[in-house]
This record gives C-alpha cells, sequence and structure tokens, in this order.
C-alpha cells in the first residue's frame, strides 16, 4: 500500500531528477497548501498531460509505485483539478480575452456601416447618384429652376474671372500682377461695394439698417491702419483694402498648412473659417456659417439601405444657413413642438424638436442650405463625396418625416449645394432632388486657397451662395415653414395650423 506522502508528491507532479534530491516540506496530510499546488502545476503543466482518467505522462518514471492505478482514489485530485484548467492569473485572462473584445467592437462598428462608397450610397432607400455635370448649356437643362441662377452667376467667375477684384484697389492688384494684367471685367463695379451687397428683401425688414461699416469692420477691424492714407479717404476703399490684407495672411496661413502637412482642424480653425467669416461678411448677418464637425446625425433620421441595414452616421465640417427672422422662427419651433407632442417614443419626440436632422443646438431650427466637407493631407475625395452623401441624404429623411418632401410623392426638396475641399482646392456640387432619386451633379472648381486671385475668385463665388441662400432658399423656408393661416396642414402629418 502507498503512503499518503507519495501520493502527494505524485499529485503536484515533481519532475524524476528532483524526486531523490529535494526534501519534502512540511504539509498537511490532509489538505496540500493551495498556492504550493498552483505554483507547481502551472510550471509543471507544459512538461504533463491529462487524460480524462486522471492519467499523467510525468517524463517515463522508473517507479511503478508512483501510478495512482495501484492505490484507490483520493479526494485531493478531485477537489484540485479543475484548477490546472483555469488561467493562471488574472493578468493572463485580461489579454486573452482582449482580442475577442476588440474584435466584437471593430464588428459592431462594421456592421453599423453597410455603405462604404459612393457606389454604395445607389443602395440607399432614397437612392443618391453623383453624375457629371454635361457642360454648357445643357448645365441650365441638368439643374432645376432654383439654382439656375446660381449657376449662371458662378460659371463667368469660375471661367473668366469676371468682377473678383474690387476696382477701388486696382493699382496695388496689377502692381502685383505685372506678367498678366486682369482685364476690365475682372473688376467688379464700384457701387456693388457701397453697402451689405445684395441683401435680400426678406432681410431687409427683420434687422434695422445699421452704419455702413459696422457689421464689415466689426471681422476686418482695419479702419483705423488706412484713416491718416489720402487714397483711403472713402470707406469703400478702407474696405477693399482690409480685405486684400485679409486674404493675404490667408493665402500665407494656407500654404504653411499644405507645407506642414497640418490637420484638417487646422485647416478648418486657420484658413476655412476665416475665409467663410470673409466671404459672409457683407450679408449683414443675414446668412451664417456653422462649424459642423460635432454635428452627429440622430439615428431615427440616418438613411437605410433597401435591405433595412441603417447607414453610419457622417458629420461634414460647416453648414451654411439663413439666420431667422423673429416670426420664421416662432413657427418653426411651433410646428416643432406639435410633432414632438405627437411622438410615440421619448426618443422621437426628442428628435423632432430639430428642424435639421442633427440635435447639434446652433442648426436646432435654422435649415441648413449649404453643405462643406473639407479633406486634407492626402485624405481620399471618396469619403468627402460619402459624407455629403450620407448627409444629404439625412437631410432628405428629415425632410420627409416633417412632410415637406423629401419622398416619392413630392414636392420636391430645394437643390442644395454641397462643397468638397480638397488641400487648397474647393469644388461645387448640386444635390438635386429626383423625388425618387438625389441626384449630385458636379463637380465645378469654383477656387483655391493657394494664391490671391485663386482666393479672391472663391470669395466671389462664396458670395453668390450667400446670396442664393438669403434669397432664394430663404423664400423656400418661408413658405414651407412660416406661418400660412389660409393652409390646412394634412392632419396625418401636422396636428394643425401653427400659432399665429
Amino acid at each position: 500500500m502507498l503512503d499518503d506522502f507519495a501520493i502527494r508528491r505524485w499529485i503536484l507532479g515533481l519532475p524524476d531528477g528532483q524526486r531523490g534530491s529535494r526534501h519534502p516540506r512540511e504539509t498537511d496530510k490532509n489538505t496540500p497548501p493551495t498556492s504550493s499546488f498552483q505554483s507547481r502545476s502551472q510550471s509543471s503543466s507544459k512538461k504533463r498531460k491529462v487524460g480524462h482518467d486522471g492519467d499523467q505522462d510525468n517524463g517515463g518514471s522508473k517507479d511503478p509505485g508512483t501510478s495512482p492505478r495501484s492505490g484507490p482514489p483520493s479526494q485531493p485530485p478531485l477537489s484540485i483539478r479543475p484548477a490546472s484548467f483555469h488561467p493562471p492569473s488574472s493578468t493572463d485572462l485580461g489579454h486573452s480575452s482582449a482580442p475577442s473584445l476588440a474584435s466584437d467592437r471593430q464588428s459592431s462598428r462594421r456592421s453599423a456601416s453597410p455603405v462604404k462608397t459612393i457606389t454604395g450610397l445607389q443602395r440607399l432607400d432614397k437612392p443618391v447618384l453623383y453624375r457629371s455635370l454635361d457642360g454648357g448649356k445643357a448645365n441650365l437643362q441638368q439643374l432645376p429652376k432654383d439654382v439656375g441662377q446660381l449657376y449662371r452667376d458662378v460659371l463667368p467667375v469660375t471661367t473668366y474671372r469676371v468682377g473678383i477684384y474690387p476696382s477701388e484697389i486696382r493699382p496695388r492688384i496689377e502692381s502685383l500682377l505685372e506678367d498678366l494684367t486682369p482685364p476690365d471685367s475682372a473688376y467688379r463695379k464700384s457701387e456693388e461695394d457701397t453697402r451689405c451687397l445684395g441683401r435680400g428683401r426678406l432681410a431687409q425688414d427683420v434687422w434695422e439698417e445699421e452704419e455702413e461699416e459696422g457689421p464689415f469692420f466689426d471681422y476686418l477691424p482695419l479702419s483705423s491702419l488706412f484713416a491718416d492714407r489720402p487714397e483711403a479717404a472713402s470707406p469703400q476703399v478702407r474696405r477693399a483694402l482690409a480685405e486684400f490684407y485679409k486674404i493675404r495672411a490667408i493665402e500665407r496661413v494656407a500654404r504653411e498648412c499644405l507645407d506642414l502637412r497640418r490637420s484638417e482642424a487646422a485647416w478648418n480653425a486657420h484658413v476655412h473659417a476665416p475665409l467663410l467669416e470673409l466671404a459672409l461678411s457683407r450679408r449683414c448677418g443675414s446668412v451664417v456659417y456653422e462649424n459642423a464637425t460635432s454635428a452627429r446625425i440622430l439615428p431615427c433620421f440616418r438613411p437605410s439601405l433597401v435591405t433595412g441595414e441603417v447607414s453610419e452616421g457622417k458629420m461634414v465640417d460647416f453648414v451654411l444657413s439663413p439666420r431667422l427672422s423673429p416670426g420664421l422662427d416662432v413657427a418653426i419651433q411651433g410646428r416643432l413642438i406639435e410633432l414632438s407632442i405627437r411622438a410615440k417614443s421619448a426618443a422621437l419626440a426628442s428628435a423632432q424638436l430639430n428642424v435639421n436632422q442633427t440635435d447639434y443646438t446652433p442648426l436646432m431650427r435654422s435649415p441648413s442650405a449649404v453643405s462643406i466637407e473639407t479633406k486634407v493631407a492626402g485624405a481620399s475625395l471618396e469619403e468627402g463625396r460619402l459624407q455629403l452623401g450620407i448627409w444629404t441624404a439625412a437631410w432628405h429623411k428629415r425632410m420627409d418625416m416633417l412632410g415637406v418632401g423629401g419622398g416619392m410623392h413630392g414636392p420636391a426638396l430645394p437643390t442644395l449645394p454641397l462643397i468638397l475641399v480638397h488641400d487648397h482646392q474647393w469644388s461645387l456640387y448640386f444635390a438635386v432632388d429626383r423625388l425618387d432619386r438625389i441626384e449630385v451633379c458636379g463637380a465645378l472648381p469654383i477656387g483655391m486657397t493657394d494664391s490671391f486671385p485663386n482666393i479672391y475668385q472663391l470669395l466671389t463665388v462664396l458670395g453668390l451662395l450667400g446670396t442664393w441662400v438669403d434669397t432664394t432658399f430663404r423664400s423656400w423656408a418661408t413658405d414651407t415653414f412660416g406661418p400660412r393661416p389660409d393652409v390646412i396642414a394634412d392632419a396625418d402629418v401636422l396636428s394643425n395650423d401653427l400659432p399665429q
């Protein structure tokens, strides 16, 4: 009969070469120390193979008395054997599970983003298709009437650079362009600079008339620098000089951003935002731009595929919107509150309080008119087009839920200008509502930030877009959301007329 000590030594799995030389430790004959067993079992687990019946290969033991078959089964192996299958430590457990958790997270992200290319946009329930502009007069037939005049105004600027320079500082412009003197058509008329340009009639009734230099020089406070110059006696000249020096500063910073490979956020802060602010400074505050990098698409407004999958929410960088008059703001707020009250869930009720597809506070009630996506440092243009496509499709879905279009039965939503920026280059697209699909027509290069003539051209086009937002788009927003006592809304979409 084997003694208990021999059985315990076999359980601990000591190598044969150490059994005769190492003195046995003083242990409790009934229960072996747990820590001793775990440390020894870990070190010997690589040398032993455990079978279903408890046999062990211990390196070819010459002592037949060490076999467990020669004695009755003992309780300690049954109670401690499962520990040999456990991970040796909690630290190792964390490492072994990390790949699985990372894989789960990656799988979740993949499942939430079924649209990976602009080709995938064609599988949305309201497909988004990118189309090239036909060219020439065919573009006017391809584009709807609501952007027809805008296209007619933009095309001479992008093709011949008509009216991009201020005539008040013509000598200074020509001194920098000695090799290529601009023609007379390149200078805009002086009377166009005498006050806030193209101020829409709708905006005139809202904001009180301000002093001539007020809103512009709030952004370009350089008037005092030119006050003592005889050639800068008039406000128009001082304004043109202030604009000129700001353009030269943007040119310098833009070149630095490209040379230093600065991030997209740096471009947005130091180049794109100042450029947009300069372009809209003549709108007297009636058109505003918002940094939309934090404007996530709400889940209920994300466009779905025909298969039922929901696309990932894509954000853009900037949004141009009309500043609402008090009456239009109240009317939009009233309609949103009515829809929120009628919502069947708390999440949808909260989402209904936003007129756009996002809950970003600055965009809660002012419909977005122009969306801008920026890409720098070799980023993919494909990704930029994808972001603009999903963002636009989400806006259409939101409008459809508001009952103002966006579906196959109309009425058609307004054509939305989209801008894609890649390093210095700015390109314009038109998102056309065809009821059963969205056609994004473009691209039309509108300017660059690498030289001051290109920046002047870009500013001119952005100014024309500001005029379109302040007039055509504002008229649509007023007709769609404004108080209309003579129209009874559809009871299935809106509860009743908005309060006057």
